[in-house]
C-alpha cells in the first residue's frame, strides 16, 4: 500500500506538472521543478536514523595516514563559462592551478585566493553581509545535528589540546553552527534548492526560491555548499554543472563567499559530480573543501554501511573536525580574528 500511495502520489504529481506545460508556463522553472520532483522521490527517511545514531564526541583526527590518490573519469561535457564578477582579469601570466580531472588530489583544506577575499570583503563591506554568520546549503545531512552544530553545544572537552586554537573559530561563529538554513531539506539538491516548492512557506516570500529566502533571514557572509549526494542515479549530470554555476553565482552577487565541498559518496557511478564542483569552484575562484579525501581513510570511505550513500556517524566527526579549521583558517586568513 506504501508503495502504491507513493506511485499514485508521484502520478498525481506528473499529471499536474504536465497541466502545467501545457499552460504555457516558464520552461526554465518548468526544469527546474521536474528535477526537484525526481529528487524528492529519493528515500530521505535517513533523517531519523541519523539522530536516533548521533553521537556528542569528535573522533581524532589521524594526522600520520598517508591519502590515496584517485584518477576520477571525467564527463563528456563541455563546461560553459561563468559569468561571474570577480573572476581574475585575463593576463599573460599562465594559469597553474591544478585541472578539474584533478579534484581528487586537490588539498582537503584549501587557502584563500585573492578573487575569494575580495568576495568576502565586497559583501561585508558593501552589501552589509554579516562576517560572524556562515550557513549551509543541503541535504540532511547538513543539518545541525550532523554537521557542525555540536560546536553550538558547549561540551567541555570537545577539542583535543592540540587543537584548543579552533576555540577562536568557535567563539567567532557562535549561533551560526546551530542555526537551521532554509536551504537545507531532507532530498535537497542543485535544482530544488533553486525552486519555491522547496521554501519554507511558514517564513519565505510567495516568489522567493530556498536560497534566496536564507540569504535574506540570515545574510550569511559564508555558504558552505554540500549537494550532489541525493542526484538521482541514472540520471545524466550534464545540467549540473549549469545549476551549481547559477547557485554559486548568486550567492556572488549577495557578496556570500561559497564554499563547494566534494561528497564521500559516488552515487552517480563516475565521480562526475565531484569533478563538476571542482570545475565550478576552479572556474569561479572559490574555495573547494575536499572531504571526499579526507574521507578515503575511514572504515567504508567514510559510508554508512546500511545506507552508502551517506555518511557514517564517525564520518560526521572528521566532517566537522575539518569544517572547523577551514573556518579558523579563512577567519585567520581574513583577519577576523
Amino acid at each position: 500500500m506504501k508503495n502504491k500511495a507513493k506511485y499514485l502520489f508521484q502520478s498525481s504529481f506528473l499529471f499536474f506538472c504536465l497541466i502545467l506545460l501545457i499552460s504555457g508556463c516558464n520552461l526554465k522553472e518548468k526544469r527546474d521543478q521536474k528535477l526537484a520532483t525526481e529528487i524528492a522521490v529519493i528515500s530521505t527517511e535517513i533523517q531519523s536514523t541519523l539522530q536516533a545514531a548521533q553521537t556528542q564526541t569528535v573522533a581524532s583526527v589521524p594526522t600520520d595516514t598517508p591519502l590515496p590518490t584517485f584518477t576520477p573519469t571525467p564527463p563528456a561535457t563541455e563546461t560553459p563559462t561563468p559569468t561571474v564578477e570577480f573572476l581574475p582579469t585575463a593576463t599573460a601570466t599562465p594559469d597553474v592551478r591544478p585541472s578539474a580531472d584533478e579534484w581528487a588530489n586537490w588539498p582537503i583544506l584549501p587557502t584563500l585566493s585573492e578573487n575569494a577575499k575580495k568576495i568576502f570583503w565586497h559583501g561585508v563591506n558593501d552589501l552589509k553581509t554579516n562576517p560572524k554568520v556562515f550557513s549551509k546549503i543541503g541535504d540532511c545531512q547538513s543539518r545541525p545535528n550532523v554537521f557542525l552544530g555540536i560546536y553550538d553545544m558547549g561540551y567541555e572537552g570537545i577539542l583535543a589540546d592540540e587543537d584548543l586554537y579552533l576555540q577562536a573559530a568557535i567563539d567567532y561563529y557562535k549561533g551560526s553552527f546551530l542555526m537551521e538554513s532554509y536551504a537545507v531539506h531532507d532530498g535537497m539538491n542543485v535544482g530544488s534548492v533553486l525552486t519555491t516548492t522547496w521554501a519554507d512557506p511558514k517564513a519565505c516570500h510567495k516568489d522567493e526560491n530556498a536560497l534566496e529566502c536564507e540569504i535574506r533571514i540570515h545574510n550569511p557572509s559564508i555558504m558552505f555548499v554540500n549537494l550532489g549526494t541525493n542526484w538521482v542515479s541514472g540520471v545524466s549530470t550534464d545540467a549540473y554543472y549549469d545549476y551549481l554555476a547559477e547557485i554559486v553565482q548568486v550567492l556572488i552577487d549577495h557578496g556570500i563567499l561559497p564554499i563547494l565541498s566534494s561528497k564521500a559518496d559516488n552515487v552517480e557511478g563516475d565521480n562526475s559530480i565531484n569533478r563538476i564542483t571542482a570545475q565550478v569552484a576552479r572556474d569561479f575562484d572559490v574555495p573547494f573543501f575536499n572531504f571526499w579525501l579526507a574521507a578515503q581513510s575511514l572504515e567504508n570511505h567514510g559510508l554508512s554501511k546500511e545506507k552508502p550513500i551517506y555518511l557514517s556517524v564517525s564520518a560526521w566527526d572528521y566532517r566537522n573536525y575539518y569544517a572547523l579549521k577551514l573556518l579558523y583558517n579563512f577567519g585567520n586568513e581574513l583577519g577576523l580574528f
